[in-house]
């Protein structure tokens, strides 16, 4: 079962519509392998998850969107933000990371360099050692 199927069958999480449609999206954002390895370098950094994909995941899931993380008229979308914690909570956690604080006033602010208009905490993840995962990232290239 992948990643996303096993959040989607886990979860009684939906999206502004009242479906999974929008979850299943964000989910399959946030699992994709690039983002993951985003998320790990920002880890290793000592930083907070979203610190590198924080301005990319807002401008993908604006307003239009199902799951939309950006405020406008009247909807702050703050569940949606905190909804995006726990599936980076879930998906890191494959990987052997975990919150360094499961204390919710343990969030650390984004840094400015983020760029993240709407985000303005996250946890910050390590390695778990006693967990074993693996992350393989595939480039794909032409030779010519």
């Amino acid at each position: 079962m992948s990643i996303v199927q096993e959040f989607l069958y886990r979860t009684k999480m939906v999206d502004k519509n009242g479906t999974k449609k929008g979850v299943e999206r964000m989910v399959e954002y946030l699992a994709s392998p690039e983002i993951v390895n985003r998320m790990i370098i920002a880890s290793e950094l000592g930083l907070p998850a979203l610190t590198l994909i924080a301005r990319d995941l807002e401008s993908k899931f604006d307003e239009n969107s199902t799951f939309p993380v950006v405020v406008f008229e009247n909807d702050a979308n703050a569940t949606a933000r905190q909804n995006v914690g726990r599936i980076i909570k879930f998906v890191l956690g494959k990987y052997g990371y975990v919150p360094v604080s499961d204390k919710l006033e343990e969030r650390t602010r984004i840094p400015a360099i983020a760029n993240a208009k709407y985000f303005s905490t996250c946890a910050v993840y390590a390695k778990d050692e006693s967990i074993v995962a693996e992350l393989t990232i595939v480039v794909d290239s032409v030779l010519m």
